[in-house]
C-alpha cells in the first residue's frame, strides 16, 4: 500500500466529504443518545500543507484554500468552515498551515457520550493518529483491515452512529470490494447510517459502482456527487462522490443546497456539475 493522503489533503474531495461528514454527525447529535462513529480508513488525522509532499501537487489551495475567503450561504458548508477554523485557529486571510483528516474532524464535534473507533492499516499512520487523539475518552485507534474491522465493531451496543468507508482505490478491484464492505456492514447493521466515498474519473468505475448497488436489493441509497471539471477529462482525478445508506429525513434536499454552493466555490473555470441522486429510494 503506497497511498499516502498527505499529498491530497484540503483538496476538494477532502471539502465535500468532510462538509456531508459534519453534516451527519449533526443529524445524529439532534438526540441525545450516544452515537459510534467508525472510520474504516483512518489516515494520521491531521496533514502538514507546506510539507514536501503536499507542495507536491499543492491540491489544497484548489480545495479548502478556495474556501477561506469566500461568502458562504450554506449552512453546511459554514459548520464545516467553521468547524475547520475553530480547530486549526485560523482567520480570515490566513491559510492555514495543517488540514485535518475525518477522525479529528470527527473528534472535533463528538460528544462525550459518543464513542469513536478509527481503524488505520498502515501502522506508521496509526502511531502518528493515536499520538493525535492521546487522552481523549471513548476513542480507540485500530491497527487492522478497515474492511474486516467493520465484523468485529458492528452492530454497535449504541445501535445509532455513523460509518465512514473512505478507501485509497489503489488496488485494482477495490470498487468491488468497497461495494462488498457496505453490503456486509449494512447485512450486520441494516438501521445504520453509512457513507461510503468514492472518486469519479475519466473511467467508467463509479458508475459499475453506482449500477451495482442500484441492483443490489438494498433500500435507501442516496449519492451525493461533486465534479470540479468534466467528468471526461482524462485528468486524474475529476470529482469526488459518496454513497450514504439510510441518510436522515431530508438530507437529500439540505445537501442539494451544500453541494451546489460547493460546486461554485470549487469547479474550475465554471465546468463539471453537481448531483444528489436516490439510486434506491425507501
Amino acid at each position: 500500500m503506497n497511498y499516502r493522503h498527505a499529498f491530497h489533503a484540503g483538496n476538494f474531495a477532502d471539502v465535500h466529504k468532510h462538509t456531508a461528514l459534519l453534516a451527519l454527525l449533526s443529524h445524529l447529535h439532534r438526540k441525545p443518545k450516544p452515537i459510534l462513529y467508525l472510520d474504516t480508513h483512518a489516515g494520521r488525522g491531521r496533514y502538514e500543507l507546506h510539507s514536501a509532499d503536499a507542495q507536491r501537487g499543492n491540491e489544497w489551495r484548489s480545495g479548502i484554500g478556495r474556501l477561506i475567503d469566500a461568502t458562504v450561504a450554506s449552512e453546511d458548508v459554514r459548520r464545516y468552515m467553521d468547524t475547520l477554523s475553530a480547530a486549526l485557529a485560523w482567520s480570515s486571510g490566513n491559510a492555514p498551515a495543517t488540514y485535518l483528516g475525518s477522525p479529528l474532524i470527527a473528534l472535533a464535534v463528538l460528544r462525550d457520550i459518543d464513542r469513536a473507533v478509527f481503524v488505520e492499516r498502515q501502522p506508521t499512520e496509526a502511531r502518528v493518529l493515536e499520538q493525535q487523539i492521546a487522552g481523549r475518552p471513548r476513542v480507540s485507534v485500530v491497527c487492522d483491515d478497515g474492511y474486516a474491522a467493520m465484523k468485529a465493531w458492528l452492530p454497535p451496543k449504541e445501535n445509532r452512529g455513523l460509518v465512514l468507508i473512505d478507501p485509497p482505490y489503489e488496488a485494482a478491484d477495490e470498487f468491488a470490494e468497497a461495494d462488498r464492505a457496505l453490503r456486509a456492514g449494512l447485512a450486520r447493521w441494516p438501521t445504520g447510517i453509512f457513507a461510503l466515498w468514492y472518486p469519479i474519473k475519466a473511467g467508467l468505475e463509479s458508475e459499475r459502482l453506482r449500477r451495482s448497488l442500484t441492483e443490489s436489493g438494498l433500500r435507501k441509497l442516496l449519492t451525493l456527487e461533486l465534479c470540479v471539471r468534466p467528468r471526461d477529462s482524462p485528468l486524474a482525478l475529476n470529482g469526488s462522490g459518496l454513497v450514504v445508506a439510510n441518510p436522515p429525513w431530508q438530507f437529500d434536499a439540505q445537501m442539494k443546497v451544500a453541494m451546489s454552493e460547493l460546486h461554485r466555490l470549487l469547479s474550475v473555470d465554471g465546468t463539471g456539475d453537481h448531483r444528489v441522486e436516490w439510486l434506491v429510494p425507501e
